[in-house]
């Protein structure tokens, strides 16, 4: 099983914080939100990593370099005119056709959120925490025990719960999956989707279940979710968990 991180966003909102430092490189207590997430991997098992990167890309390559040289880093060059559909795009040739879990470099969570994702008993999942509804994250419909849309505008009466952007492809999800953004990108010339656009759009041809989310989870794009995310995670020792 292979990861892909999506690491490119500038975080305006996290500033001055990320003035000069990557949003995914933030600490929760002392703990970079990219850090978390590879130790989350590691944790699991999974080592063979792949981060696109944007934003400060170099200050992101040194620090991850520094502690993981295996990780294999690909950089968005046009990451301010982007969204992260190009940057899951820019590894299609290193992921398409090998099943492997892919994320956003925001969220600070539990290692459990991996194991969980990975003992899940289907080939493709989204983690869900559900029965959360929260504007500005992706929400699932499902019917019939698969997931049928995921969007920011589902509204409240169809939503399951909140994605927390962490996703399981299969070998065949993975083909789907790239195929589709491939049709965005080159086809339709639209760089600015969000991924779930393509995921949505592969439903329809491809079975995915929700995972439902036992462990902590807190995506970061302000200073109120820092702090939220300080606050929940201070009882940790820093190890994963």
């Amino acid at each position: 099983m292979k990861a892909l991180m999506l690491a490119a966003g500038v975080g305006s909102r996290l500033a001055p914080l990320t003035d000069h430092l990557p949003k995914c490189l933030v600490e929760v207590n002392g703990i970079p939100i990219l850090m978390k997430q590879i130790e989350n991997l590691h944790a699991c098992g999974i080592t063979d990593i792949t981060v696109v990167s944007g934003y400060l890309s170099h200050v992101l390559s040194s620090a991850v370099r520094g502690k993981y040289p295996e990780i294999r880093i690909l950089e968005s060059v046009d990451y301010a005119v982007t969204n992260n559909m190009y940057s899951a795009y820019l590894a299609r040739e290193t992921m398409a056709g090998e099943a492997f879990l892919m994320m956003n470099a925001d969220v600070f969570f539990d290692a459990s959120v991996i194991r969980d994702l990975l003992a899940c008993p289907y080939p493709n999942a989204v983690t869900v925490d559900v029965g959360r509804y929260m504007e500005e994250s992706m929400k699932g419909i499902e019917r019939e025990g698969k997931l049928t849309a995921i969007s920011k505008t589902v509204p409240p009466e169809q939503a399951l719960g909140c994605s927390i952007d962490v996703y399981k492809f299969s070998a065949d999800a993975a083909r789907e999956f790239f195929s589709k953004c491939s049709d965005y990108i080159e086809a339709k010339h639209d760089r600015r989707l969000w991924s779930e656009v393509a995921l949505h759009d592969i439903f329809a041809q491809v079975e995915f279940h929700t995972c439902p989310l036992r462990g902590r989870w807190m995506e970061i794009d302000t200073p109120e979710d820092l702090f939220a995310a300080q606050t929940l995670f201070a009882a940790d020792s820093g190890e994963a968990r």
